[in-house]
Parts: structure tokens; sequence; C-alpha cells
């Protein structure tokens, strides 16, 4: 595995999705070892600057995958030499954000893909098929991670679900869903309460689960595989604009989305700026 690219004191693999696959077929087939991999993105950069406790959450993990065209961008922008003046420095980031659009491949130079949970969790699955994997999903909304695996059976029969529960992140219910996902023997868990829920959730209970080799926190990835919620075209998420679709559709998102657009791109350019030359 190539080095971790730090950004904002998150740790970040420099992976693809094949890479991805493969550590995660690794993980399956160790004995006695647990793996936690996370999918940061802009808006939890952004939470871990405040939190702590959470960023060393992000930072235990196995892996942690770059969830986000603000991420690629932001470790393209801080491989950058750092001008002595502000007004270049500017200038600077406003062009980087052009790349995004325009010239891409010069924002996968530090981190080559963005992995995304959502598209993780097919990828995984699919994967699944060959290697008789058996997968929990565990969140969203009582009946929804139920819709999701009906959808995902059609889409991939082979595909071994050992079970669903909507549940709830509250640390009391925690034993009782642990109990319930042991009975059931999974081998991966996808865990979407959303952030820092889920990976919090995963980082007090993954020693907790007999069976579990690998757990995801997956955000609205079962949503989207239930047909609960619908994606941005791709032509939108191969630009990066993923996050304009969401304030179109849902804009009670819109603090969300500020803080992952323009207070993660504020807080780059502070970081940049008071790194030493």
């Amino acid at each position: 595995m190539k080095e971790k690219v730090n950004i904002a004191g998150v740790e970040f693999d420099a992976v693809r999705y094949v890479d991805v696959l493969t550590a995660v077929e690794a993980y399956v087939n160790q004995e006695h070892k647990k793996q936690m991999i996370v999918t940061p993105n802009p808006e939890m950069v952004v939470y871990s600057q405040n939190h702590e406790a959470f960023r060393q959450v992000l930072n235990s993990a196995s892996m942690a995958v770059p969830d986000g065209i603000g991420i690629l961008w932001a470790a393209h922008y801080l491989s950058l030499p750092k001008s002595k003046n502000r007004f270049v420095e500017i200038v600077k980031v406003v062009s980087t954000l052009f790349q995004v659009l325009f010239k891409m491949k010069a924002i996968y130079r530090v981190l080559p893909d963005r992995v995304t949970g959502a598209d993780l969790l097919f990828k995984i699955i699919e994967e699944s098929q060959k290697n008789g994997w058996r997968i929990y999903l565990l969140g969203a909304a009582p009946g929804i991670a139920s819709i999701a695996i009906d959808r995902l059976t059609k889409q991939y029969p082979k595909a071994v679900f050992a079970g669903s529960f909507a549940g709830t992140p509250v640390e009391t219910h925690e034993d009782e869903l642990c109990e319930r996902i042991n009975l059931a023997e999974p081998d991966i868990l996808f865990v979407a309460y959303g952030s820092p829920a889920q990976e919090e959730w995963i980082h007090r209970n993954l020693n907790k689960l007999n069976t579990i080799k690998v757990a995801i926190g997956i955000g609205g990835a079962i949503d989207f595989a239930a047909g609960n919620a619908k994606r941005a075209p791709k032509l939108l998420r191969s630009l990066g604009l993923e996050w304009f679709w969401r304030l179109i559709t849902q804009p009670r998102r819109f603090k969300r989305i500020w803080n992952a657009t323009f207070v993660f791109v504020k807080l780059i350019f502070r970081l940049k700026k008071g790194s030493s030359s």
C-alpha cells in the first residue's frame, strides 16, 4: 500500500476500486482479524477539525478511501508549491478548482480515484458472488434495507445476504444489535447510519461482532440500493458535481453542502497558507 496522504489531519489511502476489492478479499481471508474501512468526504474532514475523537476514529481504520472529488482536489492543491503572494495563491485555488471540471487528469495525480461508499456497496456485493461472502446491511429507515436486498438479489443473484436490520446507533441498543448480527454470521457488514454515527458505531462494536471480518460505513448507499433515493446522473458524478445535484434535489441539505464545498475549500486554503514554504 502506498504512503498515506494527509488532508487536514485525516489520513487517506491512494487507492482505486480494484485496490479496495483486493484488500477486502485479503481481509476476509485473514483469521482472527477485523478491519474497518472508512469513506471520508469533505464534510467529514471539516467536522473532524473540531472533533478530535472522530478524527482518531477515522485514522484508526485499516483503510480510508477518498469519497468526494473535493478530497482529490485538496490532495492535488496541497501538493503544489506554496506562493508567498496571497493573491497568487488565491488564483492557484481558483485555477485548480477549474481543473476539477476541465482538466481532471491533474486532479487525480496524488489520489488516483474517487472511491465512494455508494459504489463500494455494489462493487463488493458483485465481488462477493464468486467468493461466497455473507453480507449484512445495518441502518437506513425500517424496511429499507430489506427492499434493498430484494433489488440487489435481482441484480446479483449469487450474492449471499445474511440479513438486515434498521436499528439505531444509540449506545444503549448496541448489545442487542451485536447479538442480532452475530446470529446471522456475516463476513462483511455495511453500516448506514450517516457520519459520524456509523464510524463511531463500528469503532465501538467491531470487536463484539464474532464473524465480521470487514465493516464499512456507507452513508446513504442503502437508500440508493433500495430506490428510496436517487443518485446524481453519471455525468454530474464524473464532473464532481454530485453536491450540486443534492443541493437542487435536497435543498434542506444546504448547510451540509456548504460545509462540504465552501467551508472545505477555505479550510484547505488556510492550511496551505499556514504551511512552511
